[in-house]
């Protein structure tokens, strides 16, 4: 009797790294058209006369408002993501749609840190350099707490990227790399805590301390979930 022949494997698609450069690209375009429309809003708009009112505190206040916008961005794309595994995000969203949805927060939240920190460059209380914004632990103000900001900041960075190279890296080494999601919220929410002038009020308290209780159960339940349908394999006959 003859074998059947083996299954033909589907080819590995090589990396290329003009793929890499291109997603980056597209991020930081994304983060200078946000700049440039919020300039251009500031000039031909009420929006200018409006922070004037702050005068040399304008560039303070942006910097808190985007950093919470940021963290909310993380938060939701950190949430979403977990929920991608349940049955009733499968249900109720088509899955193309789920992973889009997923990977457009993940890029916003890069893109609102970004802007988070470049409004640190026109602070007038403290002065921050290109070079503070860049390399951890450098800044002027708590350089410890704000370095791990940064490094946050580059690992949402990488994750998002990772989305370009979902199929050459293969679903396993994605989501292992996805893993890093998580690394990168604790990194944002010690910033955001110990850093942010806002972390002292209450409502900031409770988002923050909010979004990371959720999280920390979808990740409870999630793992939970997965080791109750491993031994579920296990006992089918």
């Amino acid at each position: 009797m003859a074998s059947n022949p083996p299954h033909p494997q589907s080819p590995v698609r090589p990396w290329h790294f003009g793929a890499f450069l291109g997603s980056l690209l597209v991020g930081l375009l994304g983060g200078l058209l946000f700049i440039v429309i919020l300039w251009l809003l500031t000039l031909f708009t009420p929006l200018g006369e409006a922070l004037a009112v702050y005068g040399d505190k304008t560039a303070w206040y942006l910097t808190r408002a985007t950093g919470t916008v940021a963290y909310l961005l993380l938060s939701a794309s950190t949430i979403w993501g977990l929920l991608l595994s349940t049955r009733l995000i499968k249900e109720a969203v088509p899955a193309p749609l789920t992973l889009a949805m997923h990977n457009v927060l993940s890029w916003l939240a890069v893109g609102m840190a970004g802007f988070h920190g470049f409004i640190l460059l026109f602070d007038s209380y403290y002065t921050y350099q290109l070079r503070d914004l860049v390399v951890p632990f450098m800044g002027p103000y708590r350089p410890g707490w704000v370095g791990l900001g940064v490094l946050g900041s580059y690992l949402i960075l990488l994750t998002s990227v990772s989305f370009s190279f979902r199929k050459q890296l293969g679903q396993r080494r994605w989501r292992q790399l996805h893993y890093l999601t998580f690394v990168a919220y604790g990194l944002v929410t010690l910033h955001g805590l110990m850093a942010g002038t806002d972390s002292v009020d209450p409502g900031m308290r409770l988002v923050y301390l909010g979004s990371s209780a959720l999280i920390i159960f979808l990740t409870l339940f999630r793992i939970l979930a997965a080791v109750d349908q491993s031994e579920g394999r296990r006992a089918r006959p």
